[in-house]
């Protein structure tokens, strides 16, 4: 890349984004925090692979679409039986704090019910607060492909929010 890059600042200012993003992959804070260090420390020890300082935003979040996906592909999906049986009751949480876990849970929802694709563009808009740009850096796509991609997908999303207010379970649909 030639010039000598100001991990701190960078670290201050894609840190939060980072972590936004990696959140709505994995849903689970702690482990959110743990990619998220992950993916920085990726970042550093293969800082040579930056080529352009002003595409690190997209090189930054194409390591960590890859540090979630390999985490996927490693994790086991059963927990056994023994260890559900012990797990503690979570604490009762006041009525707001429920109110807004309902509605995540809702989002989550009705995301899952969209393609792979548009759930990526999500993340990478409002998780990462990326530009259309950007995003099409990461995803290999041009900036007005994105726009129209994200589009569809919040107009899905709305249809989806909306069926599930008047009742209807969209996950039939």
């Amino acid at each position: 890349m030639g010039q000598a890059v100001d991990w701190t600042d960078l670290y201050r200012q894609y840190l939060p984004r980072i972590l936004n993003y990696v959140r709505l992959r994995v849903g689970d804070e702690d482990l959110a925090q743990d990619l998220t260090a992950a993916v920085m420390e990726r970042a550093v020890s293969r800082q040579r692979t930056l080529r352009r300082q002003e595409a690190f935003g997209a090189w930054l979040f194409s390591i960590a679409r890859t540090t979630v996906a390999g985490y996927y592909r490693s994790r086991r999906l059963a927990v056994p039986l023994e260890q559900a049986a012990v797990q503690a009751a979570p604490d009762p949480a006041p009525p707001e704090v429920v109110m807004r876990r309902e509605e995540l849970e809702r989002l989550r929802v009705a995301l899952a019910a969209l393609s792979e694709r548009e759930q990526e563009i999500i993340r990478l808009k409002f998780g990462g607060a990326l530009g259309n740009q950007e995003i099409g850096r990461v995803l290999r796509l041009k900036p007005g492909h994105v726009a129209v991609l994200l589009f569809r997908a919040l107009q899905k999303l709305r249809g989806l929010l909306d069926a599930d207010d008047a009742g209807v379970d969209f996950r039939l649909m």
